[in-house]
């Protein structure tokens, strides 16, 4: 998972999976996919070789500016948006908010309900 600044100086996320590369490999290829699409900044925050939920959580930090935070690999989405709370109040945050979330490999019937926080 990469974030940078895109063109319109929005958060701009990438992200790229292959269980046929390395971790290095796939890294590298998101901050590629990044650079191609023209974002500035671009770093990795996240990276895991499992699969399953996954939510980017944006929160207002004590010094009101804007921080994102991500959870990864998470058996459910509630575990997901929980578990990204969690490390966003640990650095002081409040005021949360989704903005993105996903499935990548945990099939389920149950579909991903995007909701205000």
């Amino acid at each position: 998972m990469t974030l940078g600044v895109g063109r319109d100086g929005k958060p701009y996320w990438t992200y790229w999976k292959d269980p046929k590369n390395t971790e290095t490999a796939v890294q590298s290829r998101a901050i590629e996919m990044a650079h191609l699409a023209g974002a500035r900044n671009v770093r990795v925050i996240a990276s895991t070789s499992k699969l399953g939920f996954g939510c980017i959580l944006m929160f207002l930090r004590m010094d009101n500016k804007l921080d994102y935070t991500v959870a990864l690999a998470a058996p459910t989405w509630d575990a997901a948006v929980n578990e990204a709370k969690r490390k966003a109040k640990s650095l002081g945050g409040r005021a949360f908010k989704v903005a993105r979330g996903w499935n990548d490999g945990i099939r389920t019937n149950q579909p991903i309900i995007m909701q205000k926080l």
